[in-house]
């Protein structure tokens, strides 16, 4: 259709020139045909949708001269015309004219042809990035395959049929893992991902649709480091608190998020993280809620496990790192080793011609304090951050636990929009809707906007850390995504005990040593936390299995698992009441309680150690020479014997040796010296023994005497 436009337009050109320089259809064709070009394309009749086409109006002007022409009655009519006469500069100035028009409408045609190709390629590319996006499913894991089914477009028949090739015998409504999900998908052409959390996406997507303002938001500090390298002191000299006086052992074991204002009236939103080795899952999720990194370093010490551990996630993360040297107060600082241990392992700060800044700073004193926070809102300056608080909040759960007071109660950070009084919110797995808020001083709020934690109550039970939250339109939605992402949740828990089989004990009958274990702690993340780090103690040999963890006090109903489950009650920062301590005594149940994570580790570790089999040793007792051989009625052959080195004793196991080669293991059924039976005959005594089952015994054998004792194992 270009081609065609363009051609359209040439010829209209043409005929306008020929108007301009006042010439006739005759000459007109004369010129062309004298220059090489087919006057007829020029002049061809057009699409009759055109407006008067080239010809059209040819015509009509070839009309209108042959009528004036007959009305004209004269004798020269008869006569034969003359050839028109056309001067050589007017074909010259046509020539021109023409090539102009033939370069014109070629460049021009080019031009569309190349956005046509252009456009094409974009519509083709769109088109297969549809394409792609409709053959890829974003599916929760556990899904069943009538779900997938519908996600697919495909009959529930066809799915299960497909299940039953691949040899997974199924219903319609029951769970599949992930694994059976992707070959599932594969079988129709389709690719899975898999959703954490069911429904995030379009949640996501309704909360970002009704717009908003940016502005700018308070940065997001996590303090991050070694365990007992300051961070929570450090945290309190900024904030002026005695945190770390609450905690037990004098080390975090939670995630605090606290709220400082600077005297320029700058707000800081700090996290502490905990720095023991057993607490990695809340570094992680400090690293990923975060906008800066405060790596704390004691200048007495070095670069430990975990302050790596810091470094690899905020590396992963992506997140900028400024150092904090704590302790510079103390006589043994050494400031300038740390820094080169620091660069040792990747991070420059820029005294040392790197790009991380440092401060060193003491919380004792308050060294270095302000210059720690003007790094810090310099480093959050130049990130620009920003958020809109006119939307719906969005959160991500720091930590939960259950108040005997007032409840579930649940730290949250909102990273955007505004959460207020009375919002239906999805929590995880939990829905329900804000009946009170409070900041980290327990100071009722009516709404919080984002760069701010704050601890909320409304959920009917305790999220997990590092779930999400966002704000919805009704209480309706809320369950709806709740109540799946429950379904979801238990199978899950479903599918993750262990079931046995005769197989199992086929295989490895009585190998496998299991302490169960009942958990219950005051927050959700020491829970995981505890659970992470006692599952690094299991061995092939014996292993750990947490029946149950969660939160809030020990009760009736925990003791009862641990009855049927055949398990042990650990509570870490949490009591039984009453009725489960008498519960407990009554069915034989032992509940421990621990205030500090090192306690647990190292009582299980006990335990375990007692569930390992004992190590067997051979100890040698003595040896004994045979000189002569005696039948015996009833008895069989006894040996006489001298016993040459230690002792022979009756009840220890015996190995016979001729020439060198062990010919009999055994025992001994008898040992008398003279007539009397000994239990034990040392060296450099005569006596007789007789072998248990065995009478083919040879002067001149060796009887050597030992006994297998069990040492006891530590993991």
């Amino acid at each position: 259709m270009t081609e065609q436009t363009g051609q359209i337009q040439k010829k209209k050109r043409v005929y306008e020139l020929a108007r301009e320089l006042n010439l006739s259809s005759e000459a007109l064709v004369k010129i062309l045909t004298d220059l090489g070009i087919d006057a007829k394309s020029h002049m061809s009749a057009i699409d009759a949708v055109q407006e008067k086409t080239v010809l059209d109006r040819f015509d009509e002007e070839k009309k209108a001269a042959l009528n004036k022409a007959a009305q004209k009655k004269t004798v020269k009519r008869r006569r034969r015309k003359k050839k028109a006469t056309v001067s050589a500069e007017t074909v010259k100035t046509v020539k021109s004219n023409l090539a102009q028009i033939e370069s014109g409408t070629s460049r021009g045609g080019k031009k569309k042809r190349r956005r046509y190709k252009e456009e094409k390629q974009e519509r083709h590319e769109l088109r297969q990035g549809k394409q792609e996006d409709e053959k890829k499913l974003r599916v929760p894991e556990n899904t069943s395959p009538a779900e997938l089914a519908e996600q697919m477009g495909v009959p529930v028949s066809r799915v299960i049929a497909s299940c039953m090739g691949l040899g997974v015998m199924v219903t319609a409504n029951q769970r599949l893992d992930t694994d059976a999900v992707s070959l599932l998908a594969a079988e129709f052409g389709f690719e899975v991902e898999t959703v954490k959390e069911f429904g995030a996406e379009a949640l996501e997507e309704k909360r970002l649709s009704r717009g908003g303002v940016r502005s700018t938001r308070p940065p997001v500090v996590t303090i991050m480091g070694h365990v007992d390298h300051g961070k929570t002191a450090l945290l309190d000299r900024i904030r002026s608190t005695n945190v770390i006086s609450t905690e037990s052992g004098g080390i975090t074991q939670h995630i605090g998020a606290y709220v400082s204002t600077l005297d320029n009236g700058s707000v800081i939103t700090f996290i502490d993280t905990p720095g023991h080795q057993a607490f990695t899952a809340m570094r992680a999720r400090g690293a990923l809620i975060t906008d800066i990194v405060v790596l704390v370093v004691a200048s007495d010490s070095r670069v430990m496990p975990q302050t790596q551990e810091s470094i690899d996630h905020a590396r992963a993360a992506g997140i900028p790192v400024v150092v904090a040297i704590t302790k510079m107060d103390l006589s043994t600082a050494n400031p300038e080793f740390i820094k080169q241990d620091l660069a040792n392992r990747g991070v420059l700060v820029e005294e040392w011609s790197g790009s991380v800044q440092c401060a060193q700073v003491s919380a004792m004193t308050g060294e270095g304090i302000g210059d720690l926070l003007e790094k810090i809102l310099l480093q959050a300056e130049l990130l620009e951050l920003a958020a809109v608080p006119d939307r719906p909040a969005r959160g991500t759960v720091l930590e939960g636990r259950m108040d005997p007071r007032r409840g579930s109660v649940v730290n949250l950070l909102i990273q955007d929009g505004t959460l207020r009084d009375g919002d239906f919110f999805v929590a995880g797995q939990f829905c329900g809707r804000t009946r009170a808020l409070y900041d980290e001083n327990e100071n009722q709020l009516e709404s919080v906007g984002p760069g701010y934690p704050v601890q909320l109550l409304g959920t009917p039970g305790v999220p997990e850390a590092g779930d999400s939250f966002v704000v919805v339109e009704s209480e309706q939605e809320a369950r709806r995504v709740a109540l799946r992402r429950q379904l979801v949740e238990r199978e899950k828990d479903l599918q993750a005990r262990r079931r046995v089989t005769l197989q199992d004990f086929w295989a490895a009958p009585g190998d496998e040593r299991i302490l169960n274990i009942v958990l219950k702690a005051d927050f959700q993340g020491s829970a995981e936390a505890i659970v992470d780090s006692l599952q690094k103690l299991q061995t092939e040999e014996v292993s750990v299995a947490v029946i149950h963890s969660g939160t809030g006090g020990i009760n009736e109903s925990d003791v009862d698992l641990a009855v049927a489950s055949n398990a042990v009650i650990l509570g870490f920062r949490v009591r039984p009441d009453a009725r489960a301590r008498e519960r407990a005594s009554s069915q034989g149940i032992e509940i421990s309680t621990f205030s500090v994570i090192y306690d647990i580790e190292d009582t299980v570790r006990k335990a375990l150690s007692g569930l390992l089999r004992p190590e067997e040793k051979e100890q040698f007792l003595g040896s004994a020479e045979v000189r002569e051989t005696f039948k015996v009625p009833k008895a069989g052959t006894i040996a006489g014997c001298y016993v040459v080195a230690g002792m022979i004793k009756r009840n220890a196991r015996i190995r016979l040796v001729r020439d060198g080669v062990i010919v009999h293991e055994g025992s001994i059924c008898s040992l008398k010296h003279f007539k009397e039976d000994k239990r034990e005959i040392s060296a450099g005594f005569e006596c007789g023994i007789g072998v248990s089952g065995y009478g083919d015994i040879k002067v001149g054998d060796v009887i050597e005497s030992y006994e297998i004792i069990q040492i006891a194992r530590e993991l």
